[in-house]
C-alpha cells in the first residue's frame, strides 16, 4: 500500500516505572523508544456517564463504548476462533512483515451511537502473533475519514481499536467480568500532535472494568495510509498477569471504533470479529489459541 505521507509515530506508555527506574522495553528490531506518561482523561472527575451512552469517559471506568450495544447482524455466526503464530515483528507501524501469516477481519457491527448516519466505511484487517514476552497485533484499517482527538481512557471516542481478553477462560468461563478479564485500548493518534497511545483496563471481582492497577507497558506504532491507517502493538504478557505456553486458549474479541466527525469526540460505530460480542459477557467473545 502506497503511503501519501511517510509518517511514523512510536510511543511507549507505562503507568508506573519499575523499582529500578526503568520505564520501557526494547522490542526486537526497534530503536530505544521514547517514553511518555499515559494520556489523561479530558473530562471533569466528578462527571458520570449513563450506561449505554457513548458520551464522556469516567475516570477509573472502562470507556462507555464497551457497554452493550444492539448487534446489527440479524443471524449471528459462531464467534471467531483465532490462532496466534509464534512471531516477533519489527514494531514500526508497517505490517508488511506479517505477510504470509493468517489474516483476520472484524466485520460485525456490534455497537452504534446516536450520531451514526448508517454509513459503513470501516474495514479492519488484522494479524496476531506471540513470543515469550509479548502478545503482538498488527492492523490495516480502511477508513475514509480519520478522526482522533482523545487520549487516555477516552480514546474510544475517536478512531481506535479495542481488545477484550479473558486470560482464564477454562477457570471461570461465564457471562460476567472478573479480575482475569482485560481490555486494551489502542489509538493511532492524529498523526500530528497527538501520538499513538494505549490504555489498559482490568476486570474486578464485582464485575466492573476499571483502570488497571499496578502499571503497564504497551508499545504502539502507527502510520497513516492513503485509505486509513496501520497500527502495530506489543502487549507484555506480564501486564495480563499471564505466562504464555503453546496450546494456551484464552478469550479474545477484536473491535474497531469509528468516528467520522473530525474535531468532535464521538464514538459512532464499533465492529468486532465476535458477531454477538457484549462488553460484560466473555462468553460472547471469540477464542485465541497460541500455536
Amino acid at each position: 500500500m502506497v503511503l501519501t505521507v511517510a509518517v511514523l509515530a512510536l510511543a511507549v506508555f507505562a503507568s508506573q516505572q519499575g523499582a529500578d527506574g526503568s520505564s520501557g522495553m526494547l522490542l526486537p528490531g526497534t530503536d530505544p523508544a521514547a517514553t511518555a506518561a499515559p494520556g489523561q482523561a479530558t473530562t471533569d472527575p466528578g462527571q458520570t456517564a449513563a450506561p449505554g451512552e457513548a458520551t464522556s469517559a469516567v475516570p477509573g471506568l472502562a470507556a462507555t463504548a464497551t457497554l452493550p450495544g444492539d448487534a446489527a447482524t440479524p443471524t449471528l455466526p459462531p464467534a471467531s476462533e483465532v490462532v496466534a503464530t509464534r512471531f516477533a515483528p519489527i514494531l514500526d507501524g508497517d505490517p508488511a512483515d506479517w505477510v504470509g501469516l493468517p489474516v483476520y477481519t472484524s466485520p460485525h457491527i456490534v455497537f452504534t451511537g446516536d450520531d451514526w448516519d448508517g454509513s459503513d466505511d470501516l474495514a479492519p484487517t488484522w494479524w496476531v502473533g506471540w513470543d515469550n514476552v509479548y502478545l503482538y497485533f498488527a492492523f490495516n484499517v480502511v477508513d475514509d475519514i480519520h478522526s482522533q482527538s482523545q487520549s487516555g481512557n477516552s480514546t474510544f471516542r475517536g478512531d481506535s481499536l479495542e481488545l477484550q481478553i479473558d486470560t482464564d477462560r477454562p477457570g471461570d468461563f461465564g457471562p460476567t467480568l472478573s479480575a482475569d478479564d482485560f481490555q486494551v485500548s489502542l489509538s493511532p493518534g492524529d498523526f500530528g500532535a497527538l501520538p499513538p497511545s494505549a490504555w489498559l483496563f482490568q476486570g474486578t471481582p464485582g464485575g466492573d472494568m476499571l483502570d488497571a492497577p499496578g502499571g503497564y507497558t504497551i508499545v504502539v506504532a502507527a502510520r497513516p495510509t492513503a485509505d486509513g491507517y496501520t497500527l502495530e502493538a506489543a502487549i507484555p504478557w506480564v501486564d495480563l498477569r499471564l505466562t504464555p505456553t503453546s496450546g494456551l486458549v484464552i478469550g479474545l474479541a477484536v473491535n474497531a471504533n469509528d468516528n467520522d466527525q473530525p474535531g468532535t469526540a464521538a464514538q459512532e460505530v464499533m465492529k468486532s470479529n465476535a458477531p454477538g460480542r457484549r462488553f460484560g459477557d466473555p462468553t460472547t467473545w471469540g477464542t485465541l489459541t497460541l500455536q
